[in-house]
């Protein structure tokens, strides 16, 4: 169903109106006003930029990432295969280059790295963040796209149309000729309101007998203006798209926060556990030493009271010893692997030959916890969560587009218009810049859905969706309180067990010390002692890798806990790692 009053008036030299916009007094110039109102519509069109609010170190760091590609570190074939380990982040060349130093007995390459020169290297190369750092940036453009409608758009139309027709009549023209020109500007307002200002200047001949004006100039200047008042009416509305948009690149952005400290934790976690199998190793190399020390001294007692039970119980021993000592070498391979794949670091490569030294000292310390202030440091900033309170936000927008267009339509139309028209170009633009013409209108448009199910039925799905959004908040709310409370358990499980390893080893070891000291005053050596000596050695090196398991355990814990509560960024100088990333990416520019 629709409606439109529309009503036209000539007005002469000493008439006034009120147009609701501009008062008119001096109608010579109307040609001016049209063209004032619109650009009172074009202000009230106000300025939609695609600018952002974000800011701060997390956002430059993820910008260098998405916007500089990898280079070749060296004049290699980059259509070899194995060149994609040699390939680096440019920024990551400037960060503090490593010293590999030779041991000149073994010839072993070995490079002492701290846990702060892991993870800035880490964080400018990593390729498992790199992935999620095009996100952002893809989101972004779209709020450019959103934005991009209300641009004005210009326009212009060149014609050329000659008829010759057939006339049966005085009152229809047979021949005709017309060139026209028209080009004007339109756009949309964040009001939602569409208008156009456009000019045309047209030639017409024809060779109708009733016509006073066979060839005639004709220039007009028009504005319309569509304005809707109910569906699709105002900011909150025509905004919506661009206002989800934003909300989408924060959620990116926070998902690129998530992986960045995801990679982080599990950089941090194989730093330590590097170090825990290190020490292993060397725990299993004392081990082996002081077993062989023993068979030795076995071995030297032979001619007093040694027999070949005792040389070979503790052979047996010696060999199970050096059977683990190979294993625990293995294992500090396949973990200094793991963080040099985290690292993907082209000047340590995954091809090159070294050891990895870690240099930091692990925390031992631990303060006892509040777990209701950690649960409410993750409710505000564990990224997971955030997430989830920005797809509430879009949800609620959602909701209120589909409100909006469960409404009828109802839209306000203005024209205003200015012309001219003569036998001769002059005569016609004189009486066109005089307003001797001038018309303009208003009216109201009205459309009535009948039924409306879709829209209804698109209503629905949006409440749903938003109770479908609050119950995923609430569920990684409860997620993350519950993995609060068990990773700050076993931050305090682990330091507990740290206090009694450590008891544990020095009881070991003085155990083996009283051993050691009454084998020398011993008047024979018996299989029952040589047993228990090699128990007292195990034992002992099964509580000094017990006790760096646990100290590893405690500095993965913390590190895991603050993944949980958000705070990733206030470990170990992360935030400055970012901090360094973009600087010496700026002077590398």
């Amino acid at each position: 169903m629709s409606f439109q009053g529309r009503f036209k008036n000539t007005i002469d030299n000493k008439k006034t109106f009120n147009t609701g916009f501009v008062i008119f007094t001096d109608y010579k110039n109307a040609s001016l006003n049209v063209v004032l109102f619109a650009f009172a519509a074009l202000l009230l069109t106000g300025c939609v930029s695609d600018k952002t609010n974000e800011d701060g170190i997390l956002l430059s760091y993820q910008q260098i990432l998405a916007n500089q590609d990898y280079k070749f570190i060296d004049d290699t074939d980059s259509n070899q295969p194995l060149d994609i380990f040699k390939t680096t982040y440019p920024a990551a060349n400037n960060i503090y280059d490593v010293e590999i130093t030779t041991d000149p007995n073994t010839g072993q390459r070995n490079v002492n790295l701290s846990i702060e020169q892991v993870l800035v290297r880490t964080l400018a190369n990593s390729p498992e963040i790199r992935v999620v750092s095009f996100n952002p940036s893809i989101k972004k453009q779209n709020i450019t796209r959103e934005t991009s409608q209300f641009d004005p758009t210009a326009f212009s139309e060149l014609n050329y149309e000659k008829d010759d027709n057939p006339a049966n009549s005085i009152y229809q023209s047979g021949q005709s000729d017309e060139r026209s020109l028209q080009t004007g500007i339109k756009q949309k307002s964040i009001t939602g309101s569409e208008w156009t200002l456009s000019y045309a200047y047209t030639r017409t001949w024809d060779d109708l007998s009733g016509r006073t004006l066979s060839t005639r100039y004709e220039p007009i200047l028009s504005f319309k203006l569509k304005q809707p008042l109910l569906r699709d009416a105002w900011q909150e509305i025509t905004l919506a798209g661009v206002d989800v948009a934003k909300l989408n690149y924060k959620t990116s952005l926070l998902a690129f926060r998530q992986k960045a400290e995801e990679v982080a934790v599990g950089v941090i976690s194989a730093y330590w556990q590097l170090l825990q199998a290190q020490r292993n190793m060397e725990i299993h190399q004392r081990l082996l030493d002081s077993t062989l020390e023993t068979l030795e001294k076995v071995t030297r007692r032979k001619e007093i009271d040694a027999t070949e039970l005792h040389i070979k119980q503790t052979e047996a021993s010696a060999k199970a010893r050096e059977a683990a000592l190979i294993k625990a070498k293995k294992q500090v391979i396949d973990a200094q692997d793991v963080l040099l794949r985290l690292m993907a670091d082209a000047q340590l490569s995954v091809l090159d030959n070294f050891n990895i030294i870690p240099v930091s000292e692990p925390i031992q310390e631990c303060e006892k916890f509040d777990c209701s202030k950690l649960i409410e440091s993750a409710l505000i900033n564990n990224p997971i969560i955030q997430q989830a309170k920005l797809e509430i936000e879009i949800a609620d927008i959602n909701i209120r587009i589909a409100e909006n267009q469960d409404m009828p339509r109802l839209d306000m139309l203005a024209s205003a218009r200015v012309q001219g028209l003569d036998r001769g170009p002059d005569n016609a633009y004189e009486n066109f810049t005089n307003g001797d013409y001038f018309s303009y209108g208003l009216g109201l448009s009205l459309e009535y859905p009948l039924g409306n199910r879709q829209r209804e039925a698109e209503l629905i799905q949006r409440r749903f969706e938003r109770r479908q959004a609050v119950t995923v908040q609430q569920n990684v709310s409860y997620q993350a309180a519950q993995l609060i409370r068990e990773r700050a358990r076993r931050v305090e499980t682990s330091y507990s067990e740290i206090q009694v390893q450590k008891e544990a080893v020095e009881a070991a070891r003085i155990h083996l010390e009283v051993l050691e000291d009454t084998e020398t005053i011993r008047e024979q050596l018996t299989p029952e002692f040589l047993l228990v000596k090699l128990q007292a050695q195990e034992i002992l090196a099964n509580a000094q890798m017990a006790e760096a398991k646990a100290i590893a355990d405690l500095n993965i814990a913390f590190a895991e806990l603050a993944q949980t509560m958000g705070t990733v960024l206030n470990l170990h100088q992360v935030e400055n790692s970012l901090l360094q990333i973009s600087e010496i990416s700026a002077t590398s520019e």
